[in-house]
């Protein structure tokens, strides 16, 4: 994903096919424009949630008061950077740089 900033903001990819599996913490999409399933674990799923067009510090600040007191900013910040860039790269989440339009 070249470019990547958290200034971006992302948004769920259209034509997802979702399938919850609560026993497991996780969350399996398939993607039929490229057919494949991808195992999303408990924080990859509430990062790809929280994808509906917000910026990635939207995102930032939103996953840090979901993990636990005392996790280091720059862990955090780490984290969400790594899930969003996988995320992009798999085709879940699209990302419209920061002051454009529309989603890349």
């Amino acid at each position: 994903m070249s470019g990547f900033s958290l200034h971006d903001s992302f948004r769920k990819a259209a034509d997802l096919r979702l399938r919850e599996v609560p026993e497991w913490g996780s969350l399996l999409v398939y993607t039929p424009a490229h057919p494949d399933i991808h195992y999303l674990d408990a924080r990859s799923w509430l990062l790809f949630e929280l994808c509906d067009g917000r910026s990635g510090t939207g995102i930032l600040e939103e996953f840090r008061q979901a993990v636990p007191d005392g996790t280091p900013p720059e862990q955090s910040e780490a984290a969400v950077v790594e899930a969003l860039t996988a995320l992009a790269e798999k085709g879940l989440v699209t990302r419209a740089a920061a002051g454009s339009r529309t989603a890349a």
